[in-house]
């Protein structure tokens, strides 16, 4: 498994690459994940092999992995000497090479050119709007890697959307996927915790997951005499500008800055009354899964992806992108109707357990690796075993 985005680095690829790895190996996969250096070399060589003991997969790391801005997000890339035969010497001999968060010239792009296994396929996690700058000057160089997989897999038919033009061809669409046991409702021996109302935001500081948007949505909801607190879970290097704008809109007491969180996440989820997510681009909606799969009901911000999740018969509220004033309409209406917000949760788990719990998606990730197996191998291939 082959990722620019893995614990520590907190998102919605990097929760997919872990709950896979993980459910994959639980089923006798032998998995390695493949990513860059960051952070303090100690402490994270701590949480891998933490990883490996709790989960069951190894993690390999080489490079250094640096930031840089992308797509309205801070983006990862693997930057260092000799990364091409060090990433070919990590994925010599396996059976699988998955690399994931395809198309960008990074770790993922440069291992389908290395790759040697009988299986080799992509998943696609990217979003956008309009023409693609690089991809229109890259488009030859990334064309000729993305022609080594045996199969393209995308999260959602906005990827398929966004991409298909570049990058036409035959595409399996796979869902994120969400541990309905460890995001879970609150239950009898864990009752909510008492307080005001618990509206939850969950992301990075990007400019696209609009943070700004929610402050002043609790704004007018403070002038309108609701009673709340909003928690932030998330970090960048644009926190000072929200709490200053925090300050500005007289809500500093109304703010819990909880900064990057990972166990604890769940909790956080499970105690919210109120899931706000004004992400106005996005190419799916994994922190929608979390709050739906903990019995949260949900207020987002009306994007393509997002529309990936709540549809048929996961519910949620939409409002249109870029209007705090409409936030605040939808937060109110569940504020003043909390019989009718536990009911949308109620509803909500029921619904994202029927459709992406990580068993349910990981059968579908295997089930393409078996079919690449199968027809390389000329018959049938071992259900468990695979090196990848």
């Amino acid at each position: 498994m082959v990722s620019e985005y893995v614990y520590p680095t907190l998102g919605g690829v990097s929760e997919h690459v872990h709950f896979l790895s993980r459910e994959l190996a639980a089923r006798g996969h032998d998995i390695t994940i493949v990513t860059g250096n960051i952070g303090d070399a100690g402490e994270v060589a701590e949480m891998d092999r933490q990883m490996f003991r709790d989960n069951g997969y190894r993690t390999r790391r080489i490079g250094k992995s640096v930031p840089m801005v992308s797509n309205g997000s801070i983006a990862r890339l693997t930057v260092g000497l000799g990364i091409k035969p060090q990433l070919a010497d990590a994925i010599r001999g396996v059976d699988v090479v998955h690399a994931q968060a395809l198309a960008s010239p990074t770790l993922p792009l440069l291992c389908l050119r290395v790759s040697t296994a009988p299986v080799t396929v992509g998943t696609f996690h990217t979003y956008f709007e309009g023409s693609h700058m690089a991809y229109r000057v890259l488009g030859r160089y990334v064309r000729a890697a993305l022609d080594r997989l045996d199969r393209r897999i995308a999260v959602s038919d906005a990827c398929i959307q966004a991409l298909s033009p570049y990058f036409p061809g035959d595409w399996d669409v796979v869902p994120n996927g969400i541990d309905c046991s460890l995001y879970r409702p609150i239950t009898p021996e864990e009752p909510r915790a008492p307080g005001r109302p618990r509206i939850l935001f969950v992301g990075r500081f990007d400019p696209r997951n609009a943070l700004g948007d929610l402050l002043e949505a609790a704004a007018v909801l403070k002038a309108e005499g609701h009673d709340f607190t909003v928690q932030v879970i998330g970090d960048g290097p644009t926190r000072p500008m929200y709490e200053r704008k925090a300050r500005s809109l007289g809500l500093w007491d109304r703010i819990e800055w909880l900064g990057l969180l990972n166990e604890e996440r769940p909790h956080y989820y499970r105690q919210a009354d109120i899931m706000a997510a004004p992400c106005v681009l996005a190419s799916f909606g994994v922190v929608l899964l979390e709050a739906l799969a903990s019995g949260t009901p949900v207020v987002a911000a009306d994007n393509v992806g997002f529309r990936q999740v709540i549809r048929g018969d996961v519910p949620g509220r939409f409002v249109p992108a870029r209007d705090p004033a409409q936030l605040a309409v939808g937060i109110a209406e569940l504020l003043v109707d909390p019989a009718g917000a536990a009911a949308l949760g109620l509803r909500g788990r029921a619904a994202v357990t029927a459709e992406f719990n990580w068993p349910r998606v990981t059968d579908q990730i295997e089930d393409i690796y078996r079919e690449v197996l199968a027809s390389k191998r000329g018959g049938a291939v071992p259900a468990v075993n695979s090196r990848a």
